[in-house]
């Protein structure tokens, strides 16, 4: 789970690896990012928006987006992070999920990741 300050940005961030823990370099690390509201799905980022590597640190992607003011902190914010193995063409999928914040209070500004879950599909 991570955090994030409504109104802010804030970005998923994925490390890629497979099932014997070295990173993966896929070609085509993607990102859905997305909340509830009355039950309703509510598209933050559309179904295979592409992420960016980061430089130097291989298997990790990132994405950054603003989260709407119109949210409040009782919303809960969704990534979805997938990717194909190239070596063994496994699909592989992180799940991230962001609590939010008012500027002023739970925790304040910054990432803090404390369980995310993965799995292939």
């Amino acid at each position: 789970m991570a955090k994030a300050v409504i109104g802010s940005p804030f970005t998923f961030t994925v490390l890629f690896l497979d099932g014997l823990g070295n990173p993966v370099i896929p070609s085509d690390p993607t990102l859905e990012g997305f909340y509830f509201v009355n039950g309703v799905k509510q598209i933050l980022v559309p179904a295979g928006t592409p992420m960016f590597s980061v430089v130097g640190d291989p298997g990790r992607y990132v994405y950054t987006v603003v989260i709407p003011s119109s949210l409040s902190d009782t919303v809960q914010v969704y990534g979805i992070m997938q990717c194909t193995d190239p070596a063994t063409l496994t699909k592989i999928l992180v799940e991230q999920s962001v609590d939010l914040f008012g500027d002023s209070g739970g925790g304040g500004s910054g990432l803090r990741v404390s369980f995310v879950k993965a799995g292939v599909c």
